[in-house]
């Protein structure tokens, strides 16, 4: 038995579908010796060929980690060899594009799993959600984003250097699920965003309870992002990854904790954005 489960996939938005524009976000994982990595990426809307700079940057910081990586490494060895991956697809994606660089812009994060051990890099809108061993869940990135509001707000992609954030996660996870915005809009959305908890555990708990339990995950994460309703996702591309380590034990919280928010919290808080809009 493998010592990680994991599932994930893409699916473009239905904005996408109906002007017959390919799918910008991309995925990709590898298993090293002992270690699970992959990536997520989110091609930006405004420029033309995102969807290779997405690819790119997926296939090319995952291959560099699985092979350099070792899971007796020190902590600064394994960020250090996660930022030079991140430097090595920034400059592919520049090499490649040359003169047309703006229409390759892309978000990228990514995460190097060992053990229940987290480390990450993280560049744009894109996330990474950890279920600790003690039942909680916790954002372990945050969204990169500048001045705006809605679609007007500007995102800060690969290219933004300056920005880019490395780190190791504080706590052992027993699952990380690495999502672009699609599906991060849904996890953590932002009628939460006033509420002790920001993340909808109900719904991070149904993704997790499937990967324990489903005995098909994979044909069923790609159902699963066919199922969610476009206009809670703002009709984007989605990508949803999850992995778990099957070796870890984990201690569940109460169940009142998953099944946070309930439905009279969310049409509450939904009755009162309508009525601030309207």
């Amino acid at each position: 038995m493998s010592i990680y489960t994991f599932c994930g996939g893409s699916q473009t938005g239905k904005s996408h579908e109906s002007k017959n524009i390919v799918c910008q976000d991309a995925l990709c994982h590898a298993e090293g010796d002992g270690f699970f990595v992959v990536a997520v990426a989110d091609g930006l809307g405004s420029c033309k060929h995102s969807d290779i700079a997405s690819r790119m940057a997926t296939a090319e910081t995952t291959a560099h980690c699985a092979k350099n990586i070792c899971r007796d490494m020190q902590d600064g060895e394994i960020i250090s060899i996660i930022e030079t991956a991140f430097d090595n697809a920034n400059f592919s994606i520049k090499h490649f594009a040359g003169e047309f660089l703006n229409e390759y812009d892309t978000t990228l994060t990514l995460a190097v799993y060992i053990n229940g051990t987290v480390f990450f890099g993280h560049a744009g809108d894109s996330g990474i959600i950890a279920l600790r061993r003690d039942g909680i869940f916790e954002a372990v990135t945050q969204p990169q984003l500048g001045s705006g509001y809605g679609k007007e707000r500007a995102v800060y992609p690969l290219a933004a250097k300056a920005k880019w954030v490395f780190g190791k996660y504080e706590h052992t996870a027993k699952a990380i699920f690495l999502m672009t915005d699609g599906v991060l809009n849904k996890a953590v959305p932002p009628l939460l965003h006033a509420q002790k908890y920001k993340l909808d555990h109900a719904y991070l708990f149904y993704l997790y309870d499937n990967l324990c339990k489903n005995p098909n995950v994979q044909s069923w994460i790609s159902q699963e992002l066919s199922n969610i309703p476009p206009q809670e996702v703002n009709y984007d591309d989605k990508t949803l990854a999850a992995v778990m380590c099957n070796s870890l034990k984990i201690k569940l919280k109460p169940k009142s904790y998953y099944n946070f928010p309930s439905n009279k919290l969310w049409n509450t808080l939904l009755e009162k954005q309508n009525n601030e809009l309207y």
